[in-house]
């Protein structure tokens, strides 16, 4: 079994922030996941308590070793890309416009 066995009070504080601040939930779930190791709970314990893989907690873990609390936020480029951008949005809703004022 790993644990999280080493955390400066200023991590500790920073994690406990995440938790309770953050918007992006899977980054809570590694921060409390953290805490929760830290307090000695298992990775069987917090694979049950999250509902994932003991090899997700193992991954949430060696990413937080290597760096640190900004191993717990998300990746850039997750999620679901924009369909439009600003600027097209901009120019369909101008021509929008243009085309109700002359009806």
């Amino acid at each position: 079994m790993r644990y999280i066995t080493e955390l400066d009070e200023a991590t500790i504080k920073e994690l406990e922030r995440i938790v309770k601040e953050e918007e992006r939930y899977k980054s809570r779930y590694r921060a409390q996941a953290i805490l929760l190791s830290y307090q000695g709970k298992s990775v069987n314990e917090l694979a049950d308590i999250f509902g994932c893989e003991i090899r997700t907690i193992y991954r949430w873990f060696n990413r937080f070793s290597s760096e640190s609390v900004e191993g717990v936020y998300e990746l850039k480029g997750r999620g679901r890309k924009p369909i439009l951008t600003i600027e097209e949005d901009e120019k369909r809703v101008k021509e929008y416009i243009k085309k109700q004022k002359y009806k």
